[in-house]
């Protein structure tokens, strides 16, 4: 709570108590082993030397505005994070724990989510089963656990079984590396998609012997939409396309300012016959009809002026003319290798144009 800097000043604080006055403790013996996560701590103790309501009142006096609480074991077990240890005569053993309030409920398989951020709580559940010292008994009932949790949450069953086995196989690799480690291993840079569909996926065959891994991060979280501005601007700028009254074909422009004034601009050469872009070159070349804004200009992509928006535009005029809906006076290129994933998805264009192909296929050009 308080400024971002709070709780890295309460972990120097707690391991200023930790150098002043555990370090001490466990030179005496009293203390067996000290461990702490966070604000959670686990203590082994010599009985024969001391006592757990010792322990916490020697901690509770170091300083009055750090009070701890204790929980002791119970018929020789005790929970710590997530796991369970039961102390037996000559060993302990570890079982995986989970809370009472626990829901068991993670994001759903068909929730439009990056696959990676849909599966991260399974990922979590797997490693910690194939990491943790815990009874071959104890880990096939973890895995059960895990695959009810999977069925629950509408997840194939396979998808879970592969996930185990590609772990399990990075684990048994990573444990070779530390026998064998290499040396000049270069590391991957990370760089982050925005996540509209899964087939913003097909981008990471591009990048598979690249030095890069790709990240996706969400959109239309309930941040966004908690703090997105309630704005009535009916007339933003951004990428517009423009259709021709006559056959239906669209040129696709931008604009820093507002569509409207943009439009005025467009309709203005026209009428002076100067064909300051494709959409004038298009309608003089062929003498065909235009119309006013509300019939004719649609709203693509609110988006700032710059690169983003050049990078936007670029990517509707291919998509329109892959539809065969662009006029033939605006030029497009080939050059970005993203462009393919328009040639071989079809549903990415469907969903994002509205003009059907066959209104397209039966106008002039």
């Amino acid at each position: 709570m308080g400024t971002p800097i709070s709780s890295t000043m309460a972990e120097v604080y707690l391991q200023y108590i930790e150098e002043i006055h555990m370090k001490q403790w466990l030179g005496s013996t009293e203390i067996i082993y000290y461990k702490r996560f966070v604000d959670d701590i686990i203590i082994i103790y010599d009985q024969s030397k001391t006592q757990d309501r010792i322990i916490l009142h020697e901690i509770n006096k170091i300083d009055k505005n750090l009070q701890f609480k204790i929980s002791t074991e119970e018929s020789n077990t005790i929970n710590y994070l997530d796991v369970t240890i039961h102390r037996n005569n000559n060993n302990m053993d570890i079982r995986i724990y989970r809370k009472t309030t626990g829901t068991d409920t993670t994001i759903q398989f068909s929730s439009n989510h990056p696959h990676q951020h849909k599966i991260v709580a399974f990922r979590y559940y797997i490693n910690r089963m194939i990491t943790l010292p815990i009874t071959e008994k104890s880990r096939k009932g973890e895995w059960k656990t895990i695959l009810a949790l999977a069925k629950n949450n509408g997840y194939p069953i396979h998808v879970i079984n592969n996930l185990k086995e590609k772990l399990t196989t990075k684990k048994q690799k990573h444990q070779r590396h530390q026998q064998h480690p290499i040396i000049n291993q270069h590391k991957k840079k990370w760089v982050t998609f925005t996540y509209f569909s899964p087939i913003i996926k097909c981008n990471n065959n591009m990048f598979k012997h690249s030095n890069l891994n790709i990240a996706f991060r969400a959109t239309n979280t309930i941040q966004q939409q908690l703090s997105k501005e309630q704005t009535n601007n009916k007339n933003p700028s951004g990428i517009y396309k423009l259709k021709c009254n006559t056959c239906n074909k669209v040129y696709v422009g931008q604009s820093g300012r507002s569509i409207n004034v943009r439009h005025g601009e467009h309709i203005r050469y026209i009428r002076t016959n100067n064909p300051q872009s494709a959409n004038e070159l298009h309608i003089l070349q062929y003498r065909h009809e235009y119309g006013p804004i509300v019939d004719t200009v649609q709203l693509l992509k609110t988006c700032s002026k710059g690169t983003h928006m050049n990078c936007w535009k670029a990517l509707y005029m291919q998509a329109f003319r892959q539809h065969g809906i662009l006029t033939a006076a605006q030029q497009v290129g080939d050059s970005n290798p993203l462009y393919k994933l328009i040639n071989t998805t079809k549903s990415f264009c469907v969903n994002l144009w509205p003009i059907s192909r066959s209104k397209a296929q039966n106008a002039h050009p």
